[in-house]
């Protein structure tokens, strides 16, 4: 039986333990601050119940095979006591993160391990310790090879869709540019997605998508021309009532998750010469809430 360690039970933490936990095939051990009995996830067909493990101390746990680390990405400093008890040549650190950065983020912590990419498709909310709100279906994409199909073993079974990719990097700069598109700008306003429906706040979506789509090229993403534009009008399509993970983190007076979705397309900006002025803007504004002075 394979023993996997969740770090960071939060929405797309918890989610993905739900499956784990309901397919019993697994030693699962979730790794929190706050130990809870049950873990609850409601999604639309069903509600899964399952009774959990939690450790809330690295000393508590021991070597794992697989660690989930789904932190937010700015937590990642703060599991490297997790990945230090829980990590090590054999196991594979899967980075449940937002952003494009997850190997050179993770690997200093990763004690030998090998820090595998993956592109989460979630939507998802944590309502209560131990309780999540799953919206829909959730994708896990991870690089083709032995460790993605590995993560595609460990799910088989499960409603959760793990799909190979020859190109994790386009993946991860897709997505990025769809997060950047709209998350910093729901978490500034403090308002769901019919923000975005403002023409001038519309403009900043699109030269922020603009920014990062061209970053994203420099960077070796394959993007096609017109891709900030066709996120935009898919952008339009949805529900103006629906929120972002960043909207929820502003709305309980977390931190924003700003330096993996603004920050990186500014590093990458600097170090292929693209200019991101927008994104510039948005960013300092961000850290501002966050204090990062």
């Amino acid at each position: 039986m394979e023993r996997v360690a969740v770090v960071g039970v939060g929405a797309i933490g918890g989610v993905v333990a739900a499956r784990l936990l309901e397919k019993g095939r697994c030693d699962v051990t979730l790794c929190v601050r706050t130990p809870f009995e049950k873990l609850v996830v409601e999604t639309p067909k069903r509600v899964i119940e399952s009774r959990v493990r939690c450790a809330t101390d690295p000393s508590a746990v021991t070597r794992a095979d697989w660690v989930l680390l789904a932190t937010k990405a700015h937590q990642t400093g703060g599991a490297a006591g997790w990945l230090k008890a829980l990590a090590g040549p054999g196991t594979v650190i899967a980075v449940l993160h937002n952003g494009v950065e997850h190997v050179e983020r993770v690997t200093p912590f990763a004690n030998g391990a090998h820090v595998l990419p993956v592109v989460v498709q979630c939507p998802a909310d944590k309502v209560g310790l131990g309780r999540v709100k799953h919206r829909s279906f959730v994708r896990l994409v991870a690089p083709d090879g032995p460790h993605g199909r590995g993560l595609a073993a460990l799910f088989e079974g499960t409603d959760v869709e793990v799909p190979l990719t020859q190109d994790i990097r386009t993946d991860l700069w897709t997505k990025l540019t769809v997060n950047c598109a709209q998350s910093p700008i729901t978490g500034l306003t403090r308002r769901r997605r019919e923000v975005l429906g403002r023409e001038d706040v519309s403009e900043v979506s699109l030269a922020m998508a603009r920014e990062c789509a061209s970053v994203g090229r420099a960077a070796g993403a394959k993007l096609p021309p017109g891709f900030a534009e066709e996120v935009i009008a898919r952008q339009k399509k949805m529900p103006p009532d629906a929120t972002t993970s960043m909207l929820t983190d502003a709305w309980e007076g977390k931190p924003l998750e700003m330096d993996a979705f603004t920050g990186a397309v500014i590093r990458f900006g600097e170090k292929h010469g693209i200019p991101t002025p927008v994104t510039r803007v948005v960013h300092a504004l961000g850290s501002a809430i966050n204090r990062e002075d």
